[in-house]
């Protein structure tokens, strides 16, 4: 045949002609020029990104006439020998089909034999994982210490797979997947030395579906360049002949699924069914789409974390503005949770229409920061005064705003007011009862009552406080205050006992009068009626329409009661 595919008609024959990898083809330059080459040397990488290449390339800029030299001049015998891959001391090994340990062993007596014309018998082991573990075993010693003339090069996409005792003995160079823009402008050149003309988003779409491989966007190139009737190649004649859908297909989908537009969803996937594409690959680059917008909203139009153009960037960006992180990953998380589903469904387009109508549900408006910030708003309202409260019933709040009531308030009270607990207002002397002013009394008279004695003690007996609250405070004589506390525990009785005379010089500083503490039987009557007002209180507060609300937003159910 006289005609050469693009991957080997210009298939680089240079270290400066290799697309992307300056950081292997330097070192290797320079190991070259400072005379440091290593007897073993693995490539590993995608597929596609250059590692044969390279080996062929150090292989002649090792046996070059002019060399060893990091510019080989492809024009010796010995050159042109191994670019046409007949060269006898260079041998180009499949490790798939010699993965034996019997032909690693005829290779390790071969490589005993001085090289019939070149300085170096080398051997380029290409997907050297396949190799069996025999046959490694069976390589290591020669691998470790190999004679002088002789090199090892490996290549192989699946590095894990390799032994940890040969990779011990090889020096490593990891290739790269190609940029997005490098493979374009690669295949702008080659167009226009084989003087064709394709616009630059047909080249930036053959590149996208390249997927970091030069030599997948070079085969993708030559399909499209075959199916050309004349030298200039319109979008359409791109998509046609690699079956696959424009990009803007992909923002339609974005958009109607941002818009809750479920009719033109369906209309799309019809749309790319009847042009005879993969439904399946189509799918995958809906993923895809999605996952880029979810980077760009992350790190931003400029992050090297998405392999897109310049103006897909920007285009995704003003997409992406106005909707938040969190509904993007969950549009992204429904699509992968749900691939199995389309990959294994034998009606794949009733899969994928049902997949994408599911995405319509997702409420882009229910964040977690908004119902924070609008229970911040709530909790301020509740914290304020009665008229305050009032008004969280008769206007709207930001949270209730456009939403049907779920019931009617449980009172005209505030929450505040409901929580207080009875027992306080039950021991309150009556309003008009004061304790004898003091001679040597310096306060407000109006303010001596037995409610700031409690609070003037909790500070200092929080405990007491406590158990003062729930006592019937009663007067029988004018300069006594009878306190009835019910019969509590042994440990009530303990604190009771060392904290009373401290209380009664309290009482008697601050109300100037002398305070008696009795412990009376319970009495079975009122405590079936505390429980009834407890139970209501707490009812009451379940019911309140601020905790259904917030119980309504967070999926959420008391636990602790």
């Amino acid at each position: 045949m006289s005609y050469q595919v693009l991957a080997l008609k210009y298939r680089p024959q240079t270290f400066d002609e290799v697309v992307g990898q300056p950081h292997v083809t330097t070192t290797l330059s320079n190991a070259i020029s400072q005379d440091r080459v290593a007897h073993a040397i693995l490539f590993t990488g995608p597929r596609g990104t250059g590692k044969t290449t390279i080996a062929r390339i150090l292989a002649k800029a090792m046996n070059c006439k002019k060399g060893p030299s990091p510019f080989p001049c492809n024009q010796c015998t010995i050159c042109t020998n191994i670019i046409e891959g007949h060269c006898t001391d260079v041998f180009e090994i499949d490790g798939a089909s010699n993965n034996s340990v019997d032909q690693i062993r005829d290779l390790r007596e071969n490589v005993t034999y001085m090289p019939s014309s070149a300085a170096y018998k080398i051997y380029i082991i290409d997907e050297v994982h396949m190799l069996s573990t025999a046959a490694f075993n069976a390589l290591l010693k020669t691998l470790e210490e190999p004679p002088e003339h002789v090199m090892f090069i490996f290549a192989t996409t699946e590095v894990h797979k390799i032994p940890a005792t040969i990779l011990s003995r090889c020096q490593r160079h990891d290739l790269g997947r190609i940029s997005l823009q490098m493979i374009s402008n690669h295949l702008q050149a080659l167009c226009k030395n084989e003087g064709f003309s394709i616009e630059k988003p047909s080249l930036d779409l053959i590149a996208q579906e390249a997927d970091g491989s030069i030599r997948d966007a070079l085969s993708l190139l030559d399909r499209v360049l075959s199916s050309a009737t004349t030298k200039e190649i319109q979008l359409d004649r791109v998509l046609d002949s690699l079956g696959i859908q424009d990009l803007q297909t992909m923002h339609d989908i974005s958009a109607a699924i941002f818009e809750n537009n479920g009719a033109r969803l369906i209309e799309i996937i019809e749309k790319v069914n009847n042009s005879g594409i993969d439904l399946k690959k189509f799918y995958s680059d809906i993923i895809f789409h999605f996952r880029n917008l979810n980077i760009v909203k992350i790190c931003g139009k400029d992050s090297p974390a998405v392999n897109i153009t310049d103006s897909e960037k920007e285009k995704i960006f003003k997409a992406v503005t106005s909707l938040s992180t969190g509904f993007i990953n969950t549009i992204l998380q429904i699509l992968l949770d749900e691939e199995s589903i389309v990959k294994y469904s034998s009606h794949t387009r009733t899969a994928i229409e049902m997949v994408l109508l599911k995405l319509l549900q997702i409420n882009p408006g229910a964040q977690i920061d908004n119902i924070i910030a609008k229970l911040d708003i709530l909790a301020n309202q509740l914290g304020s005064n009665k008229t305050g409260s009032d008004q969280l019933y008769s206007k709207p709040s930001a949270l209730t705003q456009g939403v049907e009531p779920l019931q009617k308030p449980f009172a005209k009270e505030p929450l505040q007011e409901k929580q207080e607990t009875p027992a306080i207002r039950e021991s309150m002397p009556s309003p008009g009862y004061q304790a004898d002013e003091p001679p040597s009394s310096e306060q407000n008279k109006s303010s001596r009552t037995w409610k700031n004695f409690l609070n003037k003690i909790e500070p200092v007996y929080p405990f007491m406080f406590a158990l003062l609250c729930k006592g019937k405070v009663t007067q029988t004589q004018t300069s006594e205050i009878i306190v009835e506390l019910k019969n509590g525990s042994s440990f009530d009785k303990t604190r009771l006992k060392k904290t009373k005379p401290e209380l009664q010089k309290i009482c008697k500083e601050f109300l100037g009068k002398h305070l008696t503490i009795k412990l009376v039987p319970a009495k079975n009557k009122t405590e079936p009626d505390h429980k009834k007002k407890e139970i209501k209180a707490r009812q009451a507060a379940f019911n309140h329409p601020l905790v259904v609300e917030a119980q309504k937003m967070f999926d959420g159910e008391i636990i602790n009661q």
